[in-house]
């Protein structure tokens, strides 16, 4: 499953987002690769000024019965609590891909 944390920051955020601050959360959610069934944290940066956009994304690949362990987690509290004052608006989406079909022949 993919967890994902779509982020559009406070203006005066947005528009000062440098490398380090993008670096501290990723270490921040790095820190959920502890948790039984997390693989992997991926942040990704908007990569233009466009009206509407979001600025970061963050994609956690995990297994669905990771969640409840990731949303009582340290990093996810902390995350919370350091960076919620910051936050315009937030989506969260959990997906899973689809296994494509092989046809038979």
């Amino acid at each position: 499953m993919k967890h994902c944390i779509i982020v559009k920051f406070n203006p005066d955020i947005s528009m000062k987002i440098e490398n380090s601050f993008i670096m501290q959360i990723k270490k921040l959610f790095d820190e959920c690769l502890e948790i039984e069934g997390i693989h992997s944290v991926k942040v990704f940066r908007n990569c233009n000024n466009m009206d509407g956009r979001s600025d970061i994304m963050i994609q956690i690949d995990m297994d669905k019965s990771a969640l409840d362990a990731y949303d009582k987690s340290d990093a996810h509290l902390m995350w919370k609590a350091e960076y919620g004052r910051f936050i315009a608006s937030k989506s969260v989406i959990d997906y899973e891909e689809e296994k494509p079909v092989n046809p038979k022949h």
